[in-house]
């Protein structure tokens, strides 16, 4: 008997189980919280992940840089034009983008954010992104997205450059 109830107890608890993992209707099954740093995708088109990961590695390469170094203390008063979309997509968050520059700026603390409309400043970041595609036979796919900053002195001379580079593919679809 003891037997028995352990049986039915086992086929009640396993039961649950595989009701806990099913969906009901209108649940969703198979889906996961993913690590907020990992940068995951299921198309060559850039994610938030992206986003973030773009403008702080190419505002960090900027600010390590020896120009930004050179400054010390002085703190110049610096304008983040907004940022130039010449990819593919125009779905593109690009303030998110531009929002991330600055924070990532301002939070250092090595200059003085200006608005775009200041007439007294002392250089100007201009910020592109931009993107090319190549396409293969069954629809493999090669994108690669380019975040590049421009550093300009307020006469126009360019003083400094940096970019960072995403490589983003997608294999031949196999048809069973």
């Amino acid at each position: 008997m003891k037997l028995l109830n352990f049986v039915g107890a086992s086929l009640v608890a396993t039961a649950l189980v595989g009701c806990n993992t099913m969906p009901g209707p209108g649940g969703q099954a198979g889906v996961s919280v993913l690590d907020s740093n990992t940068r995951a995708h299921l198309d060559t088109e850039l994610t938030m992940a992206d986003y973030t990961a773009f403008a702080e590695n190419v505002t960090n390469k900027m600010l390590s840089s020896r120009l930004v170094q050179s400054w010390g203390n002085k703190r110049p008063r610096l304008i983040v034009a907004r940022l130039q979309n010449n990819t593919d997509n125009e779905n593109i968050r690009m303030q998110d983008i531009h929002d991330r520059i600055t924070e990532t700026i301002l939070n250092s603390g090595v200059a003085r954010l200006v608005d775009t409309s200041a007439t007294r400043f002392d250089y100007v970041v201009k910020t592109e992104l931009s993107s090319t595609r190549q396409y293969g036979q069954d629809g493999a796919e090669l994108a690669f997205f380019k975040l590049e900053f421009k550093m300009f002195k307020i006469d126009g001379e360019m003083v400094g450059q940096w970019s960072d580079v995403l490589p983003l593919g997608r294999a031949k679809q196999k048809f069973l």
